[in-house]
């Protein structure tokens, strides 16, 4: 099962949902088909990364998600929302968000309704 990219247009959302055991040819079709699609947002917008059926990342996915995370970021990224299912995706999550160097509003959550949420309505934190 490949990676599923969706943008929600109307709030400059691009929400990635992650499949529970990434091949190295799922990795590459996902690296190419989200950076034509973040070229294609062409300004400002946000990332919902659902990551809760992967239990954990493997770690030469670690390093490809950090750069993409960059450069997302020198390409519009200005929210970063995670779905993570167990804590230990959720540190992961957190150091693959520190190896990246972001600078802006990076946030890990149980459900995918609280990161819409906050994605949506940063302002109500």
């Amino acid at each position: 099962m490949p990676f599923q990219i969706i943008v929600h247009e109307p709030d400059r959302i691009l929400e990635v949902i992650y499949p529970p055991h990434p091949t190295a040819a799922d990795l590459d079709d996902y690296l190419t088909r989200v950076r034509e699609t973040i070229e294609g947002l062409n300004g400002e917008w946000s990332a919902l990364v659902d990551q809760s059926q992967l239990r954990v990342m493997p770690s030469n996915m670690v390093a490809a998600m950090a750069k993409l995370n960059a450069y997302a970021q020198l390409k519009g990224m200005k929210r970063s929302a995670r779905v993570v299912s167990t804590a230990a995706s959720g540190l992961q999550a957190w150091r693959m968000t520190k190896q990246a160097m972001l600078n802006i509003p990076a946030r890990t959550f149980e459900s995918r309704l609280d990161a819409l949420a906050w994605l949506k309505n940063p302002d109500d934190e």
